[in-house]
């Protein structure tokens, strides 16, 4: 007996042993990573998708358009998405949108809008509130005319005679294809100039750190697309208890916080709201050089991306996170995930010291400035705070998602396996399959409840990860199978229970084909696997209640 059980793990050592590299998919996992499902949606593709820790497909939206960017899987168990349309106006950028929706588990259109004229388009991101409202980013063409007459330098203006100014709308959605604007919030409200004492806006610009200089960027800055889209916001969260929202400017180098709570008319004014300063600027961060109160050298954010309030209940509630891209960054170009608390005062507003930049010096918490803890994406990106203090990190351009501990070790490791629509086969290497953001979900998220959480089969094609058990947590009373113990061993399935239910097993190989499907009862019982080809396989164990678990094995060549 011990002679052919040495022979059988010899056999599957070597079979192992000459499997491609896992190059795609689930790269690494230990069990210290969060139970859970990860959300993504490529940029390059039509789809998102929502896998488990083993990278098994969990649901997959077929969409026919590419994001634009940002999607999100909501508690409703909706998925809010922004995606690409044809555009009408003059706006050149990856970053385009013009189009919003609201799609079901199933992938049916519960809802969509476009913001897509010949002088106005939605771009990057837009966040859903609690109200069920949806605010939204924007371009609006401003031309030159406008321009001068703000401040902006004459020979800062791009050749073309117009620039795209930043428009925030909220949006109250009516039936399947409308929308109401129920409030908005425009930059060129609050813009402060030194340039040209006949203009509107003249001032000292270190005096009012509430407003932004209309004459940054210069047209040659290396910032992004900064001949138009100057400013160029590319992240947008809600914060309710406050009623603020949180913006990441990327050109500028900073995130800025804004007063919800006003009217429209207060917002496109300096008075006003719970805060008293209209649609000023309440709070600013990451380069005070900005508002000429600090010098570049102090500069600490480098075209940072998914800016967000760390949600309620989770480590660090209220505190902001940011991927902080890193381009530019004094020395070579790294990434750094960062957790940030501005001082606040006991109402919500923020402090600030006569002739200083807003606070604090350095964050409260980084990952990604110490040895091992290299990661760079020069775009795209964003990190989630995760419900067991862990942290998910999604390395936009390289198309990377891990997670981290609380030690800041790595335990968890995903390669989106994807170029545009087409999946990579297992050993190949990706690349065009970047991402602008990922989140991760546990089983108790109320957007899975009551939804079928077993996965059949990988994204990539190919074999699948090795050593990577997997209890599935399917949402029927929130409970998995218990008292059920599963051993796979000499081409035959073992199989105990403390009693004696009814247990349906199923086996699937690589590509979803069911190679096995029974019904079994009684406290023990052996399923033979001996009509199986080698390979990888799933092994489902589940109850007549949907409670179950996965188990994934290899069956190795010959004996």
């Amino acid at each position: 007996m011990h002679l052919r059980c040495s022979l059988t793990f010899l056999l599957l050592f070597c079979f192992i042993l000459h499997l491609p590299a896992q190059t795609v998919g689930v790269t690494y996992t230990d069990n210290n990573s969060t139970p859970g499902y990860t959300f993504f949606s490529p940029f390059s593709g039509t789809r998102a998708y929502l896998v488990d820790d083993c990278g098994y497909l969990i649901n997959r939206w077929d969409r026919g358009t590419r994001p634009g960017l940002a999607a999100y899987f909501l508690e409703n168990g909706l998925m809010l998405r922004t995606y690409k349309v044809p555009v009408q106006g003059p706006f050149t950028s990856a970053s385009n949108a013009g189009g919003l929706e609201l799609v079901d588990w199933d992938n049916n259109t519960l809802w969509s809008y476009e913001i897509n004229t010949d002088t106005w388009l939605s771009h990057h991101d837009a966040v859903y509130m609690p109200n069920g409202n949806i605010l939204v980013l924007t371009w609006e063409l401003v031309f030159t005319d406008e321009l001068i007459e703000m401040g902006r330098n004459p020979n800062e203006i791009a050749p073309e005679g117009y620039m795209w100014s930043e428009r925030i709308v909220e949006l109250e959605p009516v039936g399947s294809s409308d929308a109401n604007i129920v409030w908005e919030w425009q930059i060129k409200d609050h813009y402060i100039q030194d340039f040209d004492s006949t203009k509107l806006n003249y001032g000292v610009v270190a005096d009012h750190p509430e407003l932004f200089d209309i004459n940054l960027p210069e047209l040659n800055s290396s910032n992004s697309n900064s001949t138009r889209d100057w400013n160029h916001f590319n992240a947008i969260d809600y914060h309710e208890g406050l009623d603020q929202i949180l913006i990441s400017v990327r050109n500028s180098d900073e995130i800025w916080i804004l007063d919800h709570s006003t009217t429209t008319a207060e917002a496109a004014s300096h008075e006003g709201g719970l805060y008293g300063k209209g649609g000023d600027l309440l709070y600013r961060w990451g380069n005070g050089s900005a508002y000429q109160r600090a010098p570049v050298d102090d500069q600490v954010l480098f075209g940072q991306h998914g800016v967000h309030w760390i949600r309620p209940g989770l480590e660090g509630t209220g505190k902001i996170m940011i991927y902080n891209n890193g381009n530019g960054r004094p020395g070579p170009d790294f990434s750094t995930v960062e957790i940030l608390v501005p001082p606040r005062t006991p109402n919500g507003g923020y402090i600030i010291n006569e002739g200083e930049p807003f606070g604090p010096i350095n964050a409260d918490w980084i990952y990604g400035n110490a040895p091992g803890q290299n990661f760079y994406s020069p775009y795209l990106s964003n990190a989630q705070r995760l419900p067991n203090g862990n942290t998910l990190v999604n390395v936009g351009s390289s198309g990377l998602i891990f997670e981290i501990d609380e030690n800041k070790t790595k335990v968890w490791e995903y390669v989106i396996p994807l170029n545009g629509d087409t999946p990579y086969t297992q050993g190949q290497n990706a690349n065009n399959n970047s991402n602008f953001r990922a989140y991760k979900f546990d089983a108790d998220f109320p957007g899975l409840a009551g939804k079928d959480l077993t996965g059949t089969t990988t994204i990539e094609l190919g074999n699948s990860p090795v050593n990577c058990d997997l209890v599935n947590q399917t949402r029927a009373g929130n409970r998995s199978l218990t008292n059920v113990q599963v051993e796979v061993f000499d081409k035959t399935a073992f199989i105990r229970q403390s009693d004696n239910r009814e247990l349906s097993v199923r086996v699937i190989g690589l590509t979803g084909q069911v190679f096995l499907l029974e019904k079994i009862n009684g406290p023990e019982n052996s399923v033979s696997l001996s009509h199986l080809p080698a390979g990888f396989y799933t092994l489902f164990v589940a109850d007549n209640r949907g409670q179950g678990f996965t188990r994934k094995f290899v069956l190795p060549a010959g004996g």
